[in-house]
């Protein structure tokens, strides 16, 4: 999971939506739509979950909205950028990871359902 950091203004902590720019952040890659991430906001030293929730392309840079989920402690954003384990305990990551791919799978399901509706 990767980890973007940005100061929070009090507006996107009430609204919990946040614009980025990749070219501000400095990304070494593109990021996905429903990508989890972690947010931390260096000015009051917090850490956040956030979902990647629509992309913007222009022709110089490539804008994402993201939706600001649980603050977290910075254990746990350390946990969960940070490479797996070779135990075999559940992590934070691990269950990220799983709770995406349910979503996903439920979205697939809906798509097919309405699709199958309309035959």
């Amino acid at each position: 999971m990767q980890q973007i950091v940005v100061a929070l203004s009090p507006f996107t902590r009430r609204s919990r939506s946040l614009g980025v720019s990749h070219r501000d952040l400095g990304l070494d890659r593109g990021l996905e739509p429903g990508e989890h991430l972690v947010v931390h906001d260096p000015v009051a030293d917090e850490h956040f979950t956030a979902v990647v929730t629509d992309l913007g392309f222009e022709l110089a840079d490539t804008t994402y909205r993201l939706k600001i989920g649980t603050r977290i402690t910075a254990a746990e954003a350390a946990e969960c950028v940070g490479p797996p384990t070779e135990d075999d305990r559940f992590t934070t990551q691990d269950i990220v990871a799983l709770l995406a791919a349910l979503r996903r799978g439920e979205r697939d399901v809906a798509a097919a359902l309405e699709h199958l509706s309309g035959i």
